[in-house]
């Protein structure tokens, strides 16, 4: 810890920009990032600790060119920026009064109902994001009251494999299938799959940027669910063949649309669907004919 504090930037940006700005925040200062959202308008607030006072300056500079409404600094003394960010940034929450998200670090009671323990590290992915939360709410609607025995589940740009656990824990199936096009998300839901007991259930691996550079999933067969919560541009290239991969009476959940991509993602979705409409990003979940 510096014992002299920290120096902390904060960054206002409009609810449609939060998620990029943060990923190249989280990227850029190898720590996690808060979040908190105040009518349409996200605060994103990251420690500058390592780094000089020029790459500093830098990223600030740069957070504004990326659509910042305001971008300052300000010194924290005496503060833990882990701790910090532990107490206000992720801490234990319920979704659908059935299944909790549990932080590694929290010593509380273990829940009777279901509930997963997730350690967000650097990926995004913890709940707290509107569209995470959505597929979370799905999941836990839609769970089946016998489990799924055989069946296969993707997660496809798992972030910290919150999802695919989730989807794991409920009995949408017994076996995931997990991948990323970012090495630092594998690296994450593969310790989070480990921190949850599930790794021998379970594979992952890097994506390919297009189906046509070929598949970490291609030789796993037919999926039970598929879960692919990424953005609309690049689920429109993804859609047809992740469709194929959906066994019949399989269900799909997409989701990190916004509206300007909803009409194209619509174009190629077959039928039947359901559409839930959120704040700023919209949620699909499809079921695939049983015959």
């Amino acid at each position: 810890m510096n014992e002299k504090g920290y120096r902390l930037l904060k960054v206002d940006v409009p609810s449609g920009e939060a998620q990029n700005v943060a990923d190249w925040l989280v990227k850029k200062t190898k720590l996690p990032v808060l979040e908190q959202e105040v009518s349409g308008i996200v605060r994103l607030t990251a420690s500058l600790e390592r780094l000089d006072s020029l790459e500093s300056l830098l990223v600030r500079e740069s957070v504004k060119s990326m659509g910042a409404i305001e971008a300052t600094d300000e010194f924290l003394p005496g503060e833990d920026w882990e701790t910090l960010w532990k107490s206000q940034g992720f801490q234990r929450f319920l979704v659908n009064h059935w299944l909790s998200i549990i932080p590694e670090w929290d010593t509380d009671p273990k829940p009777a109902t279901p509930f997963i323990r997730i350690h967000p590290h650097l990926a995004f992915g913890t709940g707290l994001h509107e569209t995470t939360g959505k597929c979370l709410s799905l999941l836990v609607d839609y769970y089946p009251r016998v489990p799924v025995e055989g069946g296969k589940i993707l997660d496809f740009g798992s972030g910290t494999g919150i999802l695919g656990i989730a989807a794991l824990v409920l009995g949408h199936g017994d076996f995931l299938v997990a991948v990323d096009n970012d090495p630092l998300a594998v690296e994450a839901t593969l310790e989070n799959l480990e921190l949850n007991g599930l790794k021998q259930f379970s594979k992952t691996g890097l994506s390919p940027e297009t189906p046509g550079d070929g598949s970490p999933f291609g030789n796993d067969g037919k999926f039970r669910l598929i879960i692919a919560n990424v953005t609309g541009g690049v689920l429109v290239n993804w859609i047809p063949y992740l469709w194929e991969l959906l066994e019949p009476g399989g269900a799909m959940v997409l989701s990190g649309i916004s509206t300007r991509e909803r009409k194209k993602v619509e174009e190629i979705l077959p039928a039947p669907r359901s559409f839930h409409k959120a704040k700023k990003f919209h949620t699909f979940w499809l079921r695939k004919a049983d015959f």
